[in-house]
């Protein structure tokens, strides 16, 4: 939004064209009106913001302080602007973040300009204050809106000089590696287009992911101390390093990547000709559950991301839950929500993560290709851990899963979550994969029928398995008592074909024996 071009609007309809003094005293002849609120000085903090609030929640307006509602003036006393614009902003978490001037009546009145809100102020649970042109009232609770973009604010102590020119330098280096127009703008135009500067009251501001990007440190520390992240490294369960960064999102990324790296292991695995570097944790995966981390984080929390590396698991924990509607039963399904439209939009021109959301995908089809478990979402009322287990290195699975992708092309990544699932279960219902893919039942059996077309599964009594030896020990589990061919195949739920081969081999192999003729030819385990 932006906030100027809203105050010189808002001014245009509310004020005139007359000079500040001549339109207070008009004002005043006329008393209180829709878009215009008189307020005494001496009001608390909480009830002007419910005043500031009420007006933002309809069409804007002015809040006139230092009169009473008779129209008489009694002025404002010390308090200065610069108190109340903070207050308004403190009290409204961000969401008002109004115009403060002063005029000389001669008593000295201040004029808060308050923009109309895109989205519906609440101070505080079931509290939506509304001016109704008459009085300030309260709107039920379930008329909030959405949580605001916090990053797309602009802080009322930030100035340009927040900003460090080596960061904006960083940002124009990526931009023009990807190639992209924007990194041959001038620096303002560049941050401009990247959301990271607005124009308010006439000075060039940065934005709340203006500073995340390309903030000084000391200027971090000053308005935005959240972002700070602490990186853990423990051996066994107590750590034994420890090192907090605060610095702008890319060069975090960076040095992030190089107290990982530094202890992280690395082995090769040679398929056919290829030989595969396999981490104890794959730097993409890292990186987007980082950048999931900073770009879907709650901002307004003053709590810092936290990363745990441990040497069997990397926690990566941050304030704030799932987006709303978004669980850890359907975050790969679930149409992609951004707590954080302007931050994410930024990081997405920037080459760090893609518009869609696919990040999680990513994560998921990284780890279950070197045959590791699927990221764990642990989920608390203010808070988020994403858990990237690192288990002993299967380098059978692993190759296996290689030479099948080699005959068949990649998988996608829905076959990749079967494989894995099975990989760990040994055998599963198709319920259990239902969840397992976060699909329905009948959506799963429509991929597991084309995994079985392709030889990838076999179906056995109880579920669907992966290899077929485990068919095999099944089958002569089965068979310690006579059954009749078509008797098995109803106990196994697999294809006529698939059986009669099985039993010819079992009994080549003197492992089955056949007896009976016709209809009454039975086989038995020996």
């Amino acid at each position: 939004m932006n906030l100027t071009s809203s105050w010189d609007k808002l001014n245009a309809v509310t004020w005139g064209t007359r000079s500040r003094k001549e339109e207070v005293l008009f004002r005043l002849s006329q008393g209180q009106d829709e878009r215009t609120v008189f307020l005494p000085a001496d009001l608390s903090p909480e009830e002007l913001a419910r005043y500031a609030a009420g007006l933002a929640n309809r069409q804007g307006g002015v809040i006139v302080l230092g009169v009473d509602p008779s129209g008489r003036v009694l002025g404002v006393g010390e308090l200065q602007p610069l108190q109340v614009t903070h207050a308004l902003f403190a009290l409204s978490e961000g969401l008002i973040l109004p115009f403060v001037e002063t005029v000389e009546l001669p008593e000295r009145v201040l004029l808060i300009h308050v923009p109309q809100s895109p989205l519906v102020v609440a101070l505080g649970p079931g509290r939506v204050p509304f001016w109704d042109g008459q009085a300030l009232r309260e709107l039920p609770a379930k008329t909030t809106a959405p949580e605001p973009d916090f990053t797309a604010l602009v802080l009322p102590q930030a100035s340009l000089s927040d900003l460090d020119p080596v960061e904006v330098l960083r940002l124009r280096r990526i931009l023009e590696e990807r190639g992209s127009p924007l990194g041959g703008l001038p620096d303002l135009e560049l941050l401009y287009s990247l959301g990271l500067l607005e124009r308010v009251g006439g000075v060039e501001k940065p934005t709340v992911a203006g500073l995340l990007l390309a903030g000084t440190p000391l200027a971090l520390r000053r308005l935005l101390p959240q972002a700070e992240v602490s990186y853990y490294f423990h051996e066994k369960e107590e750590y034994t390093f420890r090192e907090d960064l605060l610095r702008p999102i890319p060069a975090l990324l960076e040095r992030l990547k190089d107290l990982i790296q530094a202890r992280n292991r690395v082995r090769y695995l040679t398929v056919g000709l290829f030989r595969l570097e396999v981490w104890d944790f794959d730097q993409e995966v890292y990186r987007e559950a980082l950048l999931n981390a900073l770009t879907h984080r709650d901002w307004r929390s003053k709590d810092a991301i936290q990363v745990h590396h441990y040497p069997d698991r990397l926690e990566i924990s941050n304030p704030g839950g799932f987006p709303e509607g978004i669980t850890p039963e359907n975050v790969l399904r679930h149409p992609p929500k951004r707590r954080n439209p302007r931050l994410a939009e930024a990081l997405y021109r920037l080459g760090y993560v893609e518009r869609a959301g696919s990040g999680v995908d990513k994560m998921y089809r990284l780890l279950l290709k070197y045959g590791k478990e699927p990221p764990e979402y642990r989920t608390y009322p203010d808070a988020l851990t994403l858990i990237l287990y690192n288990p002993e290195l299967d380098q059978a699975f692993v190759r296996q899963i290689a030479e099948a992708q080699e005959r068949h092309g990649a998988f996608s990544l829905d076959h990749l979550l079967v494989v894995g699932y099975l990989k760990r279960r040994r055998r599963a219902s198709l319920a259990e994969l239902a969840r397992a893919l976060q699909l329905s039942q009948e959506a799963a059996s429509r991929v597991l029928r084309r995994m079985l077309r392709m030889g990838l599964l076999f179906r056995a009594e109880g579920g669907y398995t992966l290899q077929k030896e485990r068919v095999e020990e099944e089958v002569l589990a089965i068979l310690q008592r006579p059954l009749s061919r078509r008797a098995l195949e109803e106990r196994l739920g697999l294809p006529s074909a698939q059986v009669l081969r099985l039993l010819r081999r079992l009994v080549a192999e003197g492992k089955v024996e056949r007896t009976g003729r016709g209809r009454g030819v039975r086989y038995r385990a020996r």
